[in-house]
């Protein structure tokens, strides 16, 4: 993946993304995924490590020789699917110690996280579903390791592109990253465009009806 491409992305919000989506007929926002850590201010770019867990005890797995943490890729956004109904936390402070080191992007879960104040204290993004007290021992189990997976109700598959911030995560496929950032480009100056009749003191209708046709 060009990191060229990835800095360009990491320029832009996730809102953004959305409505290059709109445009462009892409399925990629996973809603009700919300940053926990580390502030406001943060954005998270980077290609994805998908991982798919299941509930314990469902029958026999995989045999992996390496910790579906340490598979990840340097600098690789970790991203787990989690089964519905599940009230554990996948992900804690010892995995954002581990990611840390491995110098990975960061976590998005489509469940539970816990040890909140730790992953603020290195400073590690944390993007999930909300919060539990309880680890996942006993409980999920990986199934899958860099496979496409279902997170946020949107498929990711392994290098697909993810962006985080303060309003949410969108995935984007790899092979449409180009064009995704080519009509991000193209709405901002539209919004430049509005913004600064709006500061003029143009009304919403007339400004939308004259740049949004």
């Amino acid at each position: 993946m060009s990191n060229e491409l990835l800095n360009r992305l990491g320029s832009y919000s996730t809102c953004q993304a959305a409505d290059a989506f709109d445009k462009l007929k892409i399925r990629g926002h996973m809603p009700d995924i919300i940053l926990l850590s580390p502030d406001s201010d943060y954005r998270m770019v980077g290609e994805a490590h998908t991982v798919r867990m299941v509930p314990a005890g469902g029958g026999p797995l995989p045999k992996r020789e390496v910790h579906h943490i340490d598979a990840a890729p340097e600098r690789s956004i970790v991203v787990i699917s989690i089964p519905p109904g599940v009230t554990t936390a996948n992900w804690g402070g010892m995995m954002t110690t581990r990611a840390k080191v491995m110098n990975l992007g960061g976590v998005v879960l489509d469940g539970r996280a816990r040890d909140i104040e730790e992953h603020r204290q290195m400073g590690f993004p944390v993007f999930a579903r909300g919060v539990s007290v309880h680890g996942s021992g006993g409980y999920t189990v990986p199934i899958a390791v860099g496979e496409p997976i279902n997170c946020g109700g949107v498929t990711v598959r392994q290098g697909d592109v993810i962006l985080g911030d303060v309003n949410g995560v969108v995935v984007i496929p790899r092979e449409r990253l180009g064009e995704v950032i080519d009509k991000m480009d193209e709405l901002a100056e539209i919004e430049e465009k509005i913004t600064a009749e709006l500061e003029k003191g143009a009304s919403i209708g007339e400004t939308f009806a004259k740049y949004r046709n």
